[in-house]
């Protein structure tokens, strides 16, 4: 029977949604099929058990990481010949909150942990990247001292787990920008175009770029633009800020917050930016649309 995993049966309460095994798969051993509430990093440290995900079959290798997010199902089936050692992490994005605006300038960060859900579905993805040796000593030496940290729990070993980790994805996205890597056949860039509408769905209160989303698909920033734009007939610029004024609206009728309330939890850090926004988009500024859509009105 498939099942859902908790992040509450790992995590030591809300403030810290962090947990860290190194983990045995055994010889012909079986792992059913789950899904869980939270994100796991996996590494491989030895071995070649198979792994079925979102309804796809790959043979895992030493130094392969890869990245599950929520709610996609999975299962392990052990090799025949040897163990195999995995390193799994479980977190939540809200660990890394402060740092979430940062990570999103790293094209890799976005590809695994962002666009991947958009991606399974296309044959010509490529869940897995392998690392080098001197790259999977790197990754290893940090995996290993936050396990220690996290076993023994000595003070402050929150700071040390959550700097660690930072480092650990940022030096991963450095081994995934490296141009010598091998990789698989790339899917095609209206593939990507397709997830990056869905991300910026998903994202829009963030302050998004077109660099930095053009860089995650590969694509030259005139290319990007030109392909978003026939994706969705408007600019990158343009539908994000169309969906942030959506969402004001919402707040606006649903809600007594303040203008620049509305306008924060909209994504715009100016509130004057924000009127000049919401009278290009309704015709009306956010106070007169609040008058006029109030269930008094």
């Amino acid at each position: 029977m498939e099942s859902v995993l908790k992040g509450t049966a790992f995590f030591e309460d809300d403030a810290f949604p962090f947990f860290i095994q190194r983990y045995c798969i055994r010889r012909g051993e079986i792992i059913p099929s789950h899904t869980h509430d939270f994100l796991e990093f996996v590494y491989v440290v030895q071995g070649g058990a198979v792994h079925d995900m979102a309804q796809h079959r790959y043979v895992l290798n030493t130094g392969d990481v890869f990245v599950l997010e929520p709610q996609t199902y999975h299962s392990y089936e052990g090799s025949a010949s040897e163990e195999t050692v995995l390193y799994n992490v479980l977190f939540k994005k809200e660990l890394l909150q402060k740092e979430f605006d940062a990570l999103l300038d790293m094209p890799a960060i976005i590809r695994s942990f962002f666009l991947a859900p958009f991606l399974r579905k296309q044959a010509s993805f490529v869940p897995h990247f392998a690392l080098r040796p001197r790259q999977r000593a790197d990754i290893e030496g940090h995996l290993d001292a936050i396990a220690q940290e996290f076993e023994e729990r000595r003070t402050g070993y929150r700071l040390i787990i959550k700097s660690r980790w930072i480092e650990c994805l940022v030096l991963l996205n450095r081994f995934y920008e490296d141009p010598d890597r091998p990789i698989g056949l790339p899917p095609v860039r209206d593939e990507w175009i397709e997830s990056i509408v869905h991300f910026v769905r998903d994202h829009f209160r963030q302050p998004l770029t077109l660099s930095q989303l053009s860089a995650s698909c590969g694509m030259s920033v005139s290319s990007f633009t030109a392909k978003f734009k026939k994706a969705t007939g408007m600019s990158l610029m343009d539908y994000k800020q169309s969906l942030q004024i959506e969402h004001a609206c919402r707040l606006l009728q649903t809600t007594d917050a303040k203008i620049i309330h509305v306008a924060y939890s909209s994504g715009f850090q100016d509130v004057s930016f924000f009127n000049r926004a919401f009278r290009k988009h309704t015709g009306l500024s956010p106070r007169q649309y609040r008058q006029a859509h109030s269930p008094n009105a």
